[in-house]
């Protein structure tokens, strides 16, 4: 369970105040990213991040939380740069893996992102959300029985998922 919005502003008034003194500390900017998300700030979190990534030198962690922020941004080329980056430094981030895919998805390329699912399911053969995102792309594919197969199994391992596939589907928002 995450914070509340108060307690997200109070964090990040205090890595605010922590970055005026030391203002080259990327962990301070990646905190600072990571609030500005949580409150959907989404613009400032990826200038947050993109400051932590600002000496050249790639940190995994803050590429993957800035290709969340580029996700959410709509800006997916960027996206799938970044994250191909941080998949490069630790290609068994099963996270990371996922995000690309949905960077891959959100900008049309689905069969790139099905091949990143399929890695993932590849090492990891319950990842409920590989198979959310294997059942998404069929869905668009129009290949109802995968779909559908995706669905089942997401029924009896995460039935949140589940519904929401499920939504989808029936054609809901």
């Amino acid at each position: 369970m995450g914070l509340a919005k108060r307690e997200y502003e109070m964090v990040l008034a205090y890595f605010t105040r922590a970055i005026e003194k030391e203002p080259e500390s990327r962990s301070y900017w990646c905190d600072i990213g990571f609030c500005k998300g949580k409150l959907g700030k989404w613009e400032e979190a990826a200038a947050a991040f993109e400051q932590a990534l600002a000496g050249g030198q790639d940190d995994p962690a803050a590429l993957s939380m800035l290709g969340h922020a580029y996700i959410k941004l709509r800006r997916h080329d960027e996206a799938v740069a970044v994250l191909q980056r941080a998949v490069a430094l630790r290609p068994a981030n099963t996270k990371t893996q996922y995000k690309l895919a949905a960077a891959f998805f959100g900008r049309g390329d689905l069969a790139a992102a099905e091949e990143v699912l399929q890695a993932i399911l590849a090492h990891s053969p319950r990842h409920p959300k590989a198979h959310f995102g294997l059942g998404l792309i069929r869905h668009h594919q129009g290949r109802c029985d995968e779909a559908a197969a995706a669905l089942d199994f997401l029924r009896a391992t995460a039935p949140p998922l589940a519904d929401r596939l499920e939504e989808i589907i029936q054609g809901q928002p």
